[in-house]
C-alpha cells in the first residue's frame, strides 16, 4: 500500500502530524491506529524511530542506494562462489559484489543454472559400515564396468508435505493477521500414505508401482507387483542391452525366492555381499524421489484423500523431466566410481 516513494513520504508525514497532535500517547497507540489502514508494524516502528532521530518525513535526495548492474565477468564471479558448495550466504555476497541481497537472488535465478537445493539425509553409518563401504564400492565398479545399472526403490507419498524446501515457511508482513491455513502445519499423527515403486536406469524410468496405504511389500508382493515390472522394463528398454541390477538391501529383496526369481529370469543382480549398507548418496534414485515429490507438492499443494493423492503422482510422473532422468541413471556409475577412488566425504 506505501511502497512507492511518494506513498512512504506522504504515510510519514502523517503520523508526523498524528505524533503532534497527540504527544502523550505511546508508540502502542500510535501504531494500533494506523495499522488500522493495514500499515505494516514494522514500518510504523521505522517512522517513529526516524521521528526520534530528529530526521524529517522528506526524503533525502540522492539517500537512496545506487543502482548497480553486475556485469558477466562478475557473475561468472559470482557463479565460482556459490556452485557445488554449501555455507554461502547471499549477504556475505552482497557485500561482497556491492549490490542488494535482492540484486543477488535475482541474478541466480535468471542469469544462472545454479539452483538452491536442499541437502540429502546421510544416515548414520555404525564403523563397520564404514570400513566396508569402499572394499565394496571397489567390487561395485568391476561389477558395473561397461554395462547399465537398473536401480529400483520405494518411497512413501504423504496428502502433503511440508518438509520440502518452500513449503516448509511462509512469507508475512505480519505473522498476527496471517491466515492459520498458511501459519501451520496440517498433518494428522497417522497421515494415510501411498508407497510408490519404481526402477531406474540412464535409460528411462519403469512403470511404477502404487501400494495401497498399509500394504507391506514382501517378497510375494515384491515379485507379482514390482519385479515383473522391472522384466518388463528390460524387455522393453534394454533389450540389446548388458544390465545389472542393483536392488537395496530390505530383507523382501534378498529372499531365497526373490534371488530364484531373479536367476530364472536371467537378471544379474548385486549379490548381498557386495551390497553396501546405508549409502544413499550413492544412489542417484534418492535424487529422482526429490524431484518428483518437489513437483507433487509444488505451491504447498495436499490432497484431500488418497486417489487424488495417486492421480497427482501419475499426472507428475507425466511431467517429469527426461534428459534429467537419464543424466541421473547415468551417473550411478560415477558416484560409486568416486567413493572407491576417494572413499566417503566426512566420515
Amino acid at each position: 500500500m506505501y511502497k512507492s516513494s511518494n506513498n512512504q513520504e506522504t504515510l510519514r508525514k502523517r503520523v508526523y502530524a498524528f505524533l503532534d497532535l497527540h504527544p502523550k500517547e505511546n508508540k502502542t497507540f500510535i501504531v494500533n491506529h494506523f495499522r488500522m489502514e493495514n500499515v505494516p508494524k514494522s514500518t510504523m516502528y521505522d517512522i517513529l524511530q526516524r521521528k526520534e532521530n530528529n530526521i524529517g518525513p522528506e526524503r533525502k535526495i540522492g539517500s537512496g542506494r545506487t543502482a548497480k548492474k553486475m556485469p558477466k565477468k562478475q557473475i561468472k564471479r559470482l557463479e565460482k562462489s556459490i556452485d557445488k558448495k554449501d555455507g554461502v550466504s547471499q549477504h556475505s555476497l552482497a557485500k561482497r559484489f556491492n549490490v542488494t541481497q535482492q540484486y543477488i537472488s535475482k541474478i541466480i535465478n535468471e542469469k544462472t543454472s545454479i539452483r538452491y537445493r536442499k541437502k540429502t539425509k546421510a544416515p548414520k553409518r555404525t564403523p563397520t559400515q564404514k570400513a566396508a563401504v569402499r572394499p565394496k564400492c571397489r567390487q561395485l565398479v568391476e561389477l558395473f564396468r561397461n554395462k547399465i545399472v537398473i536401480i529400483d526403490d520405494e518411497s512413501y507419498f504423504h496428502l502433503s508435505n511440508t518438509e520440502l524446501l518452500g513449503n516448509a515457511g511462509y512469507y508475512s508482513s505480519d505473522p498476527d493477521t496471517t491466515p492459520n491455513e498458511v501459519k501451520l502445519k496440517r498433518k494428522s499423527k497417522n497421515e494415510p500414505k501411498l508407497l510408490v515403486w519404481i526402477a531406474l536406469s540412464e535409460k528411462g524410468v519403469s512403470k511404477h508401482y502404487i501400494a495401497p496405504s498399509g500394504q507391506a511389500v514382501d517378497e510375494d508382493v515384491y515379485i507379482s507387483k514390482c519385479l515383473v515390472k522391472l522384466k518388463k522394463f528390460i524387455n522393453e528398454v534394454h533389450e540389446n542391452d548388458e544390465i545389472v541390477f542393483w536392488p537395496d538391501l530390505a530383507s523382501a529383496h534378498y529372499s531365497n525366492k526373490v534371488q530364484d526369481y531373479l536367476k530364472s529370469e536371467n537378471i544379474e543382480y548385486v549379490p548381498r555381499d557386495k551390497n553396501p549398507a546405508k549409502v544413499p548418496e550413492l544412489r542417484p534414485i534418492e535424487d529422482f524421489w526429490s524431484e518428483i515429490k518437489r513437483l507433487v507438492y509444488a505451491d504447498n499443494w495436499q490432497a484431500e484423500n488418497l486417489q487424488q493423492l495417486r492421480n497427482r503422482i501419475e499426472y507428475c510422473m507425466k511431467k517429469l523431466d527426461q534428459n534429467r532422468v537419464h543424466r541421473l541413471g547415468a551417473s550411478t556409475f560415477t558416484r560409486v566410481d568416486r567413493v572407491r577412488r576417494n572413499g566417503m566425504i566426512n566420515e
